[in-house]
């Protein structure tokens, strides 16, 4: 295979894109960042394997350029071809990243084959994937793990969690109402009128603009500000934040997650760390800011104080300890106490032991004679590497750690189930005997706070088990809470829908192509029928990346909704 040089691909893309002003560059992809599904998926777009990831690390790339740039970046036709040609280069390097790994005999040798897909699904979902999550799970994870630290983080960062929480909200809460009145001219039935005309192709753009300025001159400049700078809902002044917030904290707000844009960088290549990961705002003027990217800000104040607190062995090892047996464990629990609110047989036990053995196991919930025995992880979870050797390595161990680990405990709880007539359960100082009569289904359930994407979702390509015995489930925390929540949504016995989704989808491994295991609830939710007869097939299943509307509809109606917790 012919080597190619990732440098030079990448100093290409910039080459093409330095052309135009920085400002204009990134004002240009922060617009379509948010509101590209607002917009046709068309032209270079379509070429965009991610259009999060991909557009943020052009905004860096442009932005490590010491090149002025001279022309202003809209929509146009010729722009268009420019950002074909850049979407293209950015597909070869994305492949050259993996194509260097294949040698001759790849295809002959089955465990180097194997070792090869399983580096590039966790390199692309790595790299590639954004994570559907939402807005308020972002925002309880910071106040979940941080609450206890309030004194703490004011001491080192001199501003208070609750501020820095709020202020995250009110970014989005500012966004949406500049955006709403930039919007204000499709109120005007008079334009709406106009705009039907037009795409039907009964107007020119001229005669378009000769009725246009016969419209009120609100609905003329609402409609010319729109169409000029359609980013402007984007920006914001620290002036627009001090009638609600104190200027030294909107202050050490925009010095914590901002970057100027005159700063110099240096982000050349597409798997390197993103600056606008920690600091999703950009300063394009002494008194403007730009949101890239608002739903980070919260992920971007996790990592800020993640960082703050562990800034000795000491505390890193607390709160990695805070992070896994207190967060998650509890969080975890609480979301299948709401789940289980309405059954009547319900047993729970939380760090419990069973039998002899002596390892304590997370969670164990008995419902109407089903079993389910819960494991939760919170391992890491590391940026995969360029080359596949030391990439399956690191990948394995992550793995091992996490859901290997989890299932083997599982596992553990399981046979006991099965192969006694009797299971004596040790919990808080107490003990119960337990008949297993009593139980006539078992499922095994990993939950982690990472995500491992593909690896997680088809289990069949990295966990040992033996041959006879069924997969477990697992599935990031984000998405159990949503995927319950949809289903009490959706069914009027969503406990009884849970347990038959877990006996189909354990058909799934070993044939499964997905990123996103939310893909394949929503194929669940959306036609259970199908999706038995998917999971008894033999055929291979590819979800449809579309699937994760499913779940934006019902939270954009406000059906699927999320507490934020107390500070």
């Amino acid at each position: 295979m012919k080597k190619i040089n990732v440098e030079e691909k990448s100093r290409e893309i910039q080459s093409l894109i330095s052309r135009y002003t920085k400002e204009s560059f990134v004002c240009f992809f922060a617009d379509f960042i948010r509101h590209h599904p607002e917009r046709g998926n068309i032209g270079f777009s379509q070429k965009f394997k991610s259009k999060l990831k991909d557009s943020l690390y052009l905004i860096m790339l442009r932005l490590s350029s010491n090149e002025k740039g001279h022309e202003t970046l809209t929509y146009s036709n010729e722009n268009d071809e420019i950002l074909q040609k850049v979407a293209d280069i950015l597909l070869e390097i994305v492949s050259l990243y993996l194509s260097e790994n294949y040698v001759d005999d790849y295809f002959e040798i089955k465990d180097v084959r194997q070792k090869l897909l399983i580096h590039e699904m966790a390199f692309k979902d790595y790299f590639q994937n954004g994570v559907l999550n939402y807005r308020e799970q972002e925002v309880n994870k910071v106040i979940r793990l941080f609450k206890p630290y309030q004194d703490k983080i004011k001491e080192r960062l001199n501003i208070d969690l609750k501020t820095l929480i709020d202020l995250c909200d009110y970014s989005e809460l500012f966004y949406r109402k500049k955006s709403t009145n930039a919007k204000s001219f499709i109120l005007d039935e008079e334009f709406n009128k106009l705009a039907r005309i037009s795409a039907n192709g009964e107007l020119t753009a001229d005669e378009f603009s000769k009725n246009l300025i016969k419209l009120s001159e609100q609905t003329q400049d609402s409609f010319l500000n729109f169409f000029e700078k359609p980013h402007d809902c984007l920006i914001f002044t620290k002036e627009d934040y001090h009638d609600s917030f104190e200027k030294k904290d909107v202050d050490y707000y925009c010095d914590l997650f901002s970057i100027d844009i005159t700063d110099v960088h240096n982000n050349l290549f597409y798997s390197q760390a993103n600056p606008l990961d920690d600091k999703p705002i950009i300063k394009i003027s002494d008194n403007e800011y730009l949101n890239i990217y608002q739903k980070q800000l919260p992920t971007a104040l996790y990592k800020l104080l993640y960082k703050t607190l562990s800034q000795t062995e000491k505390e890193k090892e607390q709160l990695n300890h805070r992070r896994g047996k207190v967060v998650l464990e509890s969080h975890v629990l609480d979301i299948f106490k709401k789940f289980f609110k309405k059954s009547k047989h319900l047993k729970i036990f939380k760090n419990y032991y069973v039998n002899d053995n002596i390892e304590e196991k997370d969670i164990l919930i008995i419902e109407n004679r089903v079993a389910y025995i819960i494991e939760c992880k919170a391992s890491r979870n590391r940026e995969p590497r360029r080359n596949t050797k030391q990439a399956f390595q690191r990948i394995k161990s992550d793995y091992k750690d996490c859901i290997q680990k989890g299932y083997e405990q599982c596992y553990q709880v399981e046979k006991e189930i099965l192969n006694s007539d009797k299971i004596i359960i040790s919990f808080e100082n107490s003990k119960i005997e337990l008949p297993t009569s009593e139980i006539n289904e078992v499922y095994s359930i990993i939950i982690t706070s990472e995500r491992f994407a593909s690896l997680q979702s088809d289990l069949g390509l990295l966990l040992k088990k033996n041959k006879e015995d069924i997969y477990p489930w697992s599935a990031n925390v984000d998405d159990l809470e949503t995927f319950f929540i949809a289903l009490n949504i959706k069914f009027n016995n969503p406990v009884r829908r849970f347990s038959e989704f877990l006996e189909y989808r354990e058909l799934l491994n070993e044939r499964l192509i997905t990123r996103d295991e939310l893909d394949v609830c929503a194929m669940y939710l959306k036609n259970d029928n199908s999706f038995r007869e998917l999971c008894e097939s033999d055929d291979i299943v590819f979800t449809d990346p579309l699937l994760q509307r499913y779940f934006d509809e019902l939270y954009f109606e406000k059906k699927l909704k999320f507490k934020i917790e107390e500070v």
